[in-house]
C-alpha cells in the first residue's frame, strides 16, 4: 500500500476500497469495508446472496478468505469473488497452465493477445474470462522493463533509492532471510541455558558472516541472478505444501508485471520443510548440551536447513500448512561434527 493510501486508510478509520463480484462475473461492484465481516455483509446485500451460503475467495488465485487477520494484509482494490454453495473458483488453475508457456515467446506476443481477446468474448465460458483477463493484463504490461522510468507506477510507495525492479525484489528476499536469522537467534537466546549460550551465539555469528557474504540470498527473487527461484521473465511457481512434491493448483505469479502482483507476492511464503522453530533450532540447542568431546556444532548444516532451497519451498499462502509437523529427519546428533 502506498504512503498516501495508508494515510487515507487511517483518516477513514481503516476503511479501504475493494471490488466484489459473483462467480459468473455478471456484476462487479466497488465496496468499502473496515474488516472481513463488513465486506461480507455489504457484498451479500449487493449481490443478493445469503451470508450463510457464501464463501469468499480472491479473484486472482482462488484463495479462501475466512480470517480477518489475513484479510487486512490484502491490498486495497483486491477483487473478491462471492461463491454460493456448490460453486467453485479455481483461480488461474489448470486452464491457463499450457497458455503460460506461450507467454514466454515474445515473437508471438501480439498473436497471443488477440487469441485471448477472442476468448473474452465467449460468454459460454465465464470462468475463462477471469483467468485469461488476468494474464492479458500481465501480457500488456511492460513485464520486461526493469528501469523505474519505464514503469513508474510499479514503484509506487517504494523508496526512491530503488531504480530497478530487481533491486526491489532483491531487497524483498534479503528482508525475509534476515527475519529468519533474527528469529532463530532470538529463540536461541531465549531457550538455551547460560552454560551453552555463548557457543550457540558464536555459531550464529558465523552464520551471519556467511549470509553477509552471500548478500542474504538476495538472488532468490532476482530474475537477473543465478540461482533465482523464478524464470528469466519473473514467473514464480508455487512448489506446493511441505508434504507434497508440487502444487496441484498451479499457483503462479509474476510480481514484475504490476504493482498489484508485487504486493500480492508478499503473501507467498518461504516455507521450511523441516520446521525452523519447532525442529531445527531445538535440535541445535540439544546438540550444544550433549556435544561429545572433540566435536563441534555443524554450522554448514544449520545454514543449509535455515537459508537454502534444500529446506525452503516457495509456497502460495493457500498451500501453506501451518500445523506442527515433526519430520523426524534430523536429530541433535546431526549437528555434531
Amino acid at each position: 500500500m502506498s504512503i498516501l493510501s495508508r494515510f487515507l486508510s487511517l483518516f477513514n478509520g481503516g476503511m479501504r476500497a475493494y471490488k466484489i463480484q459473483d462467480s459468473q462475473r455478471l456484476r462487479r461492484i466497488g465496496v468499502t469495508a473496515h474488516n472481513l465481516k463488513e465486506l461480507l455483509a455489504k457484498g451479500c446485500e449487493k449481490l443478493q446472496i445469503k451470508e450463510s451460503e457464501v464463501t469468499v475467495v480472491i479473484e486472482d488465485d482462488g484463495t479462501v478468505v475466512d480470517d480477518d487477520k489475513f484479510f487486512r494484509k490484502l491490498p486495497a482494490q483486491t477483487v473478491f469473488v462471492f461463491l454460493k454453495k456448490g460453486e467453485n473458483w479455481r483461480g488461474a488453475g489448470a486452464l491457463i497452465h499450457d497458455a503460460l508457456s506461450k507467454l514466454y515467446c515474445a515473437s508471438r506476443k501480439n498473436e497471443i493477445a488477440n487469441q485471448i481477446r477472442d476468448l473474452l468474448t465467449d460468454e459460454d465460458a465465464p470462468e475463462k474470462i477471469h483467468i485469461i483477463s488476468q494474464y492479458l493484463e500481465m501480457l500488456e504490461t511492460n513485464v520486461d522493463s526493469e528501469e523505474r522510468a519505464k514503469h513508474e507506477d510499479w514503484f509506487e510507495g517504494l523508496n526512491k533509492k530503488y531504480k530497478t525492479k530487481s533491486e526491489v525484489m532483491r531487497h524483498s528476499a534479503q528482508t525475509r532471510v534476515r527475519s529468519y536469522f533474527i528469529t532463530a537467534k532470538e529463540q536461541i537466546e531465549k531457550e538455551s541455558d547460560s552454560d551453552h549460550k555463548n557457543s550457540l551465539i558464536s555459531v550464529m555469528d558465523d552464520i551471519n558472516n556467511l549470509l553477509k557474504k552471500n548478500d542474504f540470498n538476495s538472488f532468490f527473487f532476482d530474475r537477473t541472478s543465478r540461482g533465482m527461484m523464478c524464470d528469466k521473465k519473473g514467473w514464480f511457481t508455487c512448489e506446493g505444501p511441505f508434504d507434497s512434491k508440487n502444487c496441484d493448483k498451479f499457483h503462479t505469479i509474476n510480481p514484475y508485471a504490476s504493482r498489484g502482483y508485487r504486493q500480492l507476492f508478499g503473501l507467498w511464503n518461504l516455507d521450511h520443510i523441516i520446521e525452523k522453530s519447532r525442529e531445527v533450532i531445538p535440535c541445535l540447542i540439544e546438540a550444544s548440551k550433549n556435544l561429545p568431546k572433540g566435536k563441534e556444532l555443524n554450522t554448514d548444516l544449520l545454514y543449509k536447513l535455515l537459508f537454502t532451497t534444500d529446506n525452503l519451498k516457495l509456497v502460495q499462502i493457500g498451500c501453506h500448512k501451518k500445523a506442527a509437523r515433526p519430520s523426524g529427519n534430523i536429530t541433535w546428533k546431526d549437528f555434531c561434527v
